[in-house]
């Protein structure tokens, strides 16, 4: 018995597999700019990948998919993704007749906050907040054991809080959304900005290592302004825990390890502070929580 899990971000989909004691035993990742049919191309990737590590293909029991945007209460329709073109609404129900198993979509923090809610760094937390740092930034909650969607559906949209007013545009529809000036997808526009046309956030970090200090300060610009939503967050659910992943996590000296002490500061704290740190799964806590997605846990 295998589950299938998967993460669809911007630029790449992350492919897992987990056995029956829901240990991750195999990845793959695909580009996004190599894909030209969504569910074909994926079956072709699981099938490449259970060849190479000799998985049976027909012992999957389940397939669950993170994806960056908000899905219908029974996991089977895309309603609103806004940093992604390559998924149709109806993407399970057409990777479902590609794979020939049950396929539940699952937005990608949520999933990344249930990976590490049962197998990672979460575990035995009573309040998880695992904020998603890549492309754009998302939110997962977890709250006495359940994934928290909220009554209207949208809970933990943390980068889409206004933080520039009049600010850029937003592929959600409004302007100065937090992730377009904090997450990796702004982060290149801020590179662009200051560094030129073909600069990426990565460009704007090297720079910054090697002594740039307009692009410290944007750098700081940044972590200051999540750190300020991030704040806002602790002090209204009092978390005991709050991870992060997606690849900014992986800018540590000058991002996270700044944004960790920056709300350590700031937040309201009654003597105790809540565990804030990488998630244990990394990149792969959305595809493990999608994978171990109960059918009714959107």
């Amino acid at each position: 018995m295998y589950r299938l899990g998967l993460d669809i971000g911007g630029t790449k989909i992350n492919i897992g597999v987990l056995n029956k004691k829901n240990q991750l035993i195999a990845t793959k990742k695909l580009l996004v700019s190599a894909i030209s049919n969504a569910a074909k191309d994926i079956k072709q990737a699981v099938l490449d990948l259970c060849n190479k590590k000799e998985i049976p293909f027909d012992r999957f029991i389940c397939c669950g998919v993170g994806v960056p945007g908000t899905v219908s209460a029974d996991g089977k329709t895309l309603i609103k993704a806004p940093n992604i073109a390559v998924l149709s609404p109806d993407f399970a129900t057409l990777l479902e007749a590609e794979l020939g198993i049950p396929v539940t979509m699952v937005q990608d923090s949520r999933a990344a906050a249930w990976g590490e809610y049962l197998c990672g760094g979460g575990k035995g937390a009573k309040t998880l907040i695992c904020i998603t740092l890549g492309t754009g930034i998302g939110t997962g909650l977890v709250i006495d054991g359940a994934i928290y969607h909220g009554a209207l559906g949208a809970a933990g949209e943390l980068g889409h809080v206004p933080v520039v007013e009049n600010g850029r545009p937003c592929g959600c529809g409004k302007r100065g959304c937090m992730e377009k000036y904090c997450a990796g997808g702004g982060l290149d526009i801020t590179a662009r900005e200051l560094l030129g046309d073909n600069a990426t956030a990565h460009d704007l970090f090297q720079a910054a290592r090697n002594g740039n200090q307009a692009a410290k300060a944007e750098i700081d610009l940044a972590v200051s302004r999540l750190g300020n939503v991030l704040v806002g967050a602790v002090n209204l659910l009092s978390p005991d825990c709050i991870l992060f992943s997606g690849g900014m996590s992986e800018q540590t000296e000058l991002y996270l390890e700044p944004l960790i002490d920056y709300v350590k500061v700031r937040c309201y704290s009654t003597g105790k502070l809540p565990r804030m740190e990488k998630a244990a799964l990394g990149e792969f806590s959305p595809l493990v929580g999608a994978a171990l997605i109960q059918a009714d846990a959107h």
